[in-house]
């Protein structure tokens, strides 16, 4: 077990590895009454073709990732885990994403027994052709629900936009002929292959005691049966760097216009730069051009030109996107606005350091939330393979040479925008 303390603030991370391949990272806080614990794999909605170590090739329906997650809850005893959590006042849930699936408790009670509970479910997968058949009816009604969100709209339309070949273009959950396709063969062989310990990551922070909760997952009976590391092969996919569309337009029942204005960037002209950097960099150029403090926002807030907005940063296998969402009566000048930013835009030395001087206080203040800090952690594993425990320092180090480098190389041309508009209203 490897001790690492975090950002050099006082606050302790114990990392090992089992036998099996499972990652572990415990993170005690001696000043908390709560935990919270994370058991995810690296196995999203993107996962639609793999290959196994024995050379089996699997291709199963968009959608198969969420829908495992569902099942992964039902227990050939009958048993309702949320149920088992809830008698002890603890919560639990779980989500899908383009590239993980997590399984999460938190609470202030019984941290041993649940966590015992949380790898037993996980453990034991239980799939027939009635509950896979059940299941299809409630997710199709979460879909058909979906699809009245003008915010989903914008980002389902949006991927379809940006990507010729990515599973990434295709909604989490599938869409509804997808999941009328999937079978228990489908849902098993995905779970052999990606929820084996050596795919999947455990992190758990909290009012916990290291050496008891190292031995109760050394103890662990199913755990420590299951097989040593396996491998296994994604499909790569040859993507283009341009975009599809460039312009949709939708008309939904809603009463301001709402955009989405995505530029797609590969990473490959970024080979000299750690993904984590990178990101960091492209962080920075979105704060300081859309950001609080931006001209940009003073004016588009002086002027009424929205009602709110917000940025996201996204990586999708080889790609990037920088996206900003909007509410805007006014969509076309605004529009007209963020493309201005984007074209003619310089940050200075003293720009940089000021937003580090903020960015370095907010990690300060992330660091004393149980929460946030196994988040941080598990999306580290996730996105990096690897644990920085050193964000901070991280942050201090970014320099504008680097940034100018970046923002040389940065092409920002591949642009596409989604526009939701009134049913009432066109513009």
């Amino acid at each position: 077990m490897e001790k690492i303390n975090l950002d050099n603030l006082g606050q302790d991370i114990y990392e090992f590895k089992m036998k099996n391949g499972l990652e572990v990272c415990l993170i005690p806080f001696k000043d908390k009454k709560n935990y919270y614990a994370i058991l995810g794999t690296r196995y999203g909605s993107n996962d639609v073709e793999f290959e196994d170590m024995d050379g089996n090739k699997y291709k199963t329906p968009f959608g198969t990732a969420h829908f495992l997650e569902h099942k992964i809850f039902a227990q050939e005893d009958g048993e309702d885990p949320f149920a088992f959590f809830a008698k002890s006042g603890v919560n639990t849930n779980a989500s899908t994403t383009f590239d993980n699936t997590r399984y999460y408790i938190w609470g202030v009670n019984d941290f041993k027994e649940n966590l015992n509970y949380l790898l037993d479910f996980l453990l034991t997968p239980y799939f027939t052709s009635e509950n896979v058949e059940k299941e299809k009816g409630i997710i199709k009604e979460e879909i058909l629900m979906y699809e009245d969100n003008p915010e989903w709209a914008l980002d389902d339309t949006m991927r379809k936009n940006l990507f010729y070949e990515l599973p990434v273009k295709e909604k989490i959950a599938g869409d509804v002929p997808d999941i009328m396709q999937i079978t228990k063969e489908d849902l098993y062989n995905a779970y052999n292959t990606f929820y084996h310990p050596s795919k999947m990551y455990l992190v758990i922070g909290g009012n916990i005691d290291i050496k008891e909760t190292e031995k109760l997952l050394k103890k662990h009976e199913k755990l420590n049966h299951c097989p040593k590391e396996i491998e296994v092969k994604r499909k790569e996919y040859d993507e283009k760097d341009d975009v599809v569309l460039e312009y949709k337009e939708l008309h939904m029942n809603i009463k301001v216009p709402k955009i989405r204005f995505s530029i797609k960037i590969t990473k490959d002209k970024f080979k000299e730069f750690p993904d984590v950097k990178l990101n960091m960099y492209l962080g920075v150029i979105m704060s300081t051009l859309f950001g609080p403090t931006s001209l940009f926002k003073e004016k588009v807030t002086n002027e009424s030109l929205t009602s709110g907005f917000y940025l996201e940063k996204n990586n999708f296998f080889n790609y990037l996107t920088l996206d900003i969402t909007a509410e805007s009566d006014k969509a076309d000048i605004l529009v007209e606005e963020i493309k201005k930013t984007y074209d003619n835009f310089k940050i200075t030395k003293d720009d940089l350091e000021r937003l580090k001087k903020v960015w370095i206080a907010s990690e300060i203040r992330m660091i004393d939330s149980v929460e946030m800090t196994v988040d941080n952690i598990y999306s580290d594993l996730i996105m990096y393979n690897h644990v920085y425990t050193n964000r901070t320092e991280m942050i201090k180090s970014l320099n504008i040479k680097e940034l100018n480098k970046i923002i040389k190389k940065l092409d920002l041309s591949n642009q596409s925008l989604v526009m939701i508009l009134p049913k009432e209203k066109n513009m």
